[in-house]
């Protein structure tokens, strides 16, 4: 059987690698986006194969009722913009690169911009940077404090969570994890039985969880208020995991000493006057960067040409049926 040619929009096309974008003209008929603002609902009617990455939501509401799209690809693991039961219901496949675990151990992006935003905040590197610009160089207003010899908390001792548990030992922390799955590395970290026994003993608290219902907000204002003195959050997860007001009141109260956050609840609506953002313009004790983790051209060529090979076995499939 001759498998058709699938029509593919490709929604999102902003440093998309070239040598992918060739090798799915071979076999498709290419259309590049951007799609207009509501536009996903057209796109799930009009096309075999839409690709997205995170810069668009798929509701329920958003999948028309003569549904053309068979394949939704999307390289990334975190999948909580997506309504996957809608998706399911509709006979859309979702194609990601959650649960590639072997493919993964190569994409190293997240954690390595965790380890980032923990140095530039217990450096306090931005406002160092700042202070150059405004025509300053004034060394002792920054006193920074090592991580030789302190206490790296884990939540979430996955994929993620354990490369990170390796970076920490790299720098000559003590590290534990708090994770209640039955096959815990405890070659990596020492395990912490409870999210409040890890707060109380980490200096450096890094989430790596997947995000789901059993997640959101799984970090409160009990676990904020019991940290230990000094210590700092990192969260690359995602933002919905902590209680975001929780988390603005443990930094004006000193229950933290800093937070470094690549994730905030509510994204991409997070603007000026958001809380968080609004704290961080007047305090040097927290660190914002707009989900930028996986966001380097390594990971996306690696993603993207492995969603694409997977895309095409998954067409070739759908076809012969």
């Amino acid at each position: 059987m001759t498998v058709p040619r699938a029509r593919l929009l490709m929604a999102e096309t902003d440093g998309f690698t070239p040598e992918v974008l060739a090798s799915l003209r071979v076999w498709t008929d290419l259309e590049l986006g951007p799609l207009p603002p509501g536009g996903i609902t057209n796109a799930l009617r009009d096309f075999d194969i839409v690709w997205i990455r995170l810069g668009h939501r798929v509701r329920a509401a958003d999948i028309p009722a003569e549904v053309r799209c068979r394949i939704l690809a999307v390289p990334a693991t975190g999948l909580d913009h997506l309504d996957l039961d809608a998706c399911a219901r509709a006979g859309i496949r979702v194609v990601s690169l959650k649960g590639e675990v072997e493919f993964l151990q190569n994409v190293r992006a997240t954690a390595e911009h965790a380890v980032a935003l923990t140095l530039a905040l217990v450096r306090r590197l931005p406002a160092a940077h700042a202070s150059v610009l405004d025509g300053r160089w004034d060394r002792d207003a920054f006193r920074g404090r090592e991580l030789y010899g302190r206490t790296a908390g884990i939540i979430g001792l996955g994929r993620l969570g354990s490369i990170m548990a390796g970076y920490f030992a790299a720098f000559g922390m003590k590290v534990f994890a708090y994770d209640p799955r039955p096959d815990f590395r405890d070659d990596l970290a020492e395990r912490c039985g409870s999210l409040e026994a890890l707060f109380a003993s980490a200096d450096v608290i890094s989430v790596h969880v997947v995000y789901d219902a059993s997640t959101q907000h799984l970090i409160t204002t009990r676990h904020l208020a019991g940290a230990r003195p000094g210590a700092v959050l990192i969260n690359t997860s995602r933002g919905g995991v902590i209680d975001q007001a929780a988390l603005l009141a443990a930094l004006e109260q000193g229950w933290l000493d800093g937070a470094a956050l690549d994730v905030i609840e509510g994204e991409p609506a997070v603007g000026r006057n958001h809380p968080l953002v609004a704290y961080a313009r007047s305090h040097d004790n927290l660190v914002l960067t707009p989900h930028i983790g996986g966001n380097t051209r390594d990971s996306l060529a690696k993603s993207e040409r492995f969603i694409a090979t997977k895309v095409q076995r998954n067409w070739e499939e759908i076809s012969r049926r």
